[in-house]
């Protein structure tokens, strides 16, 4: 009976770390926010969106919320320490399956900018849920 329990336990444990979906772990990262205090996660993307040059083309791991706005486009929102204040980067996933508005997300892309109109906006391209 012990040798079924643990096997069932085993079992058990070995659904729950794969899980289900299609989640993938990029490792070859430039950026990895995800290590960052919420002070210095907020300081670095406002950064990025200051001088998208210096990030251009570099591989992005960032948490954060997922929010889709007005136009369709999805964004992951980072917060300011008090959390009264958001920036946020649109991606866009391969795939037209994206999370809910709200859902605590992890999204790895490489950074890019658009220009639309009068406004420059930042991107992840290629980019994939973890």
């Amino acid at each position: 009976m012990k040798r079924f329990t643990c096997i069932l336990l085993a079992a058990c444990m070995l659904f729950t770390v794969t899980g289900c979906g299609k989640k993938t772990k990029v490792s070859d990262v430039d950026v990895d926010l995800t290590t960052m205090s919420s002070t210095m996660v907020y300081s670095y993307v406002y950064d990025m969106l200051s001088h998208p040059s210096d990030y251009k083309g570099q591989m992005v791991r960032m948490d954060g919320d997922s929010n889709t706005t007005h136009g369709g486009t999805h964004s992951c929102i980072v917060y300011d320490a008090l959390g009264c204040c958001t920036e946020g980067i649109e991606y866009i996933l391969p795939e037209e399956e994206y999370p809910e508005d709200g859902a605590k997300i992890t999204v790895v892309g490489r950074f890019a900018t658009y220009k639309k109109g009068e406004g420059t906006y930042f991107v992840l391209v290629d980019s994939v849920l973890e």
